[in-house]
């Protein structure tokens, strides 16, 4: 292998918003300071307090409850649970209670057979969406069975794996959210990367592409370098450990959402393409364990390891950033999620709708989101994995904190 030809390196990049947005917040602070509030202080609102009060799952067991990946889950109208499970490419429908129900899909290219399961979504006509690697499988669901409707091929022409969600826009029209190729010009890395875009599919076929954010500003936290090896040229991928990065959310009806971790401030894309900040406290992130950091040196040196480098392009940060993810109810509201602390037990979102702060949730760090969550107002589904490494559906039901 000879060495690396180029580093390229990005960090938390905060120029996006305007500088009019910054005299708005500054507006907004002297306000705050005049009604004897802290600047960026957030105004109180209903707290709600969750437990598990349902686990799905067995380690020894019938065979429904046994499960290898889980993909993704859903709750239809019912109060069914419907969980993709990965490596047998099936949902399985559960009871309200965890009883299970029934099955479909099945590993296969035929109508009805499921391959490389992602996520899945409720469309505007109530019809069950599964997005595959390279198609979307439509399902209509019954007391008793599933019945496959029709296939569409993924917006991603020959690419396979996509793992970003998919939602529906204003207009019940399918917006697919995944990587587009770089443009052309001799920069390898530029033309290998892509970015993560928004493709609305219209009625009559066509396609519009929304990029949502610029090619820096989603490589937040990491770096690339290129190889080349037996004439083959490509590029490694270097991440900065316990460090920012940028992240994205989407909500059925056209909203969508972006940030970088490392500081509470979050542009709010409006269904009319209007965009909004939602600007919260200065936030400091929780400081390293000594295992997180142990963790990271770990990284480091499995990095350098790979790519041939001898020096990494970041160091190990002292505290992690405010910031641990986000994503939308079914409700369209937006949850914020805060990084917690290495032996914490609870974790918290503040719940906004639209730029107005509404709520604040608590729930068990135990229970593991996954890529693309369901959460309703009062429910939140999830998975939780034990010590032998067994996966269980887990759900979280809240109750107001009074």
């Amino acid at each position: 292998m000879n060495g690396p030809a180029t580093l390229t390196r990005h960090s938390a990049d905060t120029r996006p918003v305007a500088a009019w947005l910054a005299l708005v917040v500054l507006a907004l602070a002297a306000v705050a300071c005049a009604e004897g509030e802290p600047p960026g202080a957030l105004p109180e609102v209903p707290a709600f307090e969750g437990s598990i009060d349902l686990e799905i799952g067995e380690m020894n067991g019938d065979d429904p409850y046994l499960f290898t990946r889980i993909a993704d889950i859903v709750a239809d109208g019912r109060g069914r649970v419907l969980v993709a499970d990965g490596q047998t490419s099936e949902i399985r429908v559960f009871e309200s209670d965890g009883t299970f129900a029934f099955r479909f899909g099945g590993h296969g290219e035929g109508p009805g057979e499921l391959s490389d399961i992602c996520c899945l979504a409720f469309g505007p006509g109530g019809e069950l969406w599964v997005r595959e690697g390279a198609r979307y499988s439509v399902f209509t669901l019954d007391a008793a069975s599933a019945g496959y409707r029709r296939g569409v091929r993924s917006l991603h022409p020959g690419m396979i794996g996509v793992r970003d969600p998919f939602t529906f826009d204003a207009d019940g029209n399918l917006v697919n959210v995944g990587p587009v190729r770089g443009e052309g010009g001799t920069n390898l890395t530029a033309q290998l990367r892509g970015v993560t875009a928004r493709l609305h599919l219209d009625t009559d076929g066509a396609v519009d592409t929304v990029v949502l954010a610029d090619a820096e500003r989603q490589s937040t936290g990491q770096a690339t370098t290129e190889f080349e090896r037996g004439g083959f040229t490509g590029i490694y991928y270097l991440h900065h450990p316990f460090g920012p990065t940028w992240i994205h959310a989407h909500a059925h009806g056209g909203a969508w959402a972006e940030a970088i971790t490392s500081a509470y401030s979050i542009n709010y894309h409006s269904p009319d393409g209007t965009v909004s900040l939602i600007e919260g406290p200065p936030l400091e992130g929780p400081v390293l364990s000594p295992e997180e950091r142990a963790t990271a040196q770990f990284r480091i040196e499995r990095e350098l390891d790979v790519s041939g480098l001898d020096d990494h392009p970041f160091g190990i940060p002292d505290r992690k950033p405010p910031l641990e993810g986000m994503f939308f109810d079914t409700d369209g509201r937006l949850w914020v999620e805060k990084t917690v602390a290495d032996g914490d037990e609870t974790r918290e979102a503040d719940v906004w709708a639209g730029t107005e702060l509404v709520a604040r949730y608590r729930w068990p760090r135990r229970m593991e989101e996954l890529p693309s969550p369901w959460a309703t107002e009062s429910l939140l589904y999830g998975v939780t994995t034990d010590s032998l490494g067994v996966q269980r559906v887990a759900r979280v039901r809240f109750e107001p904190n009074n």
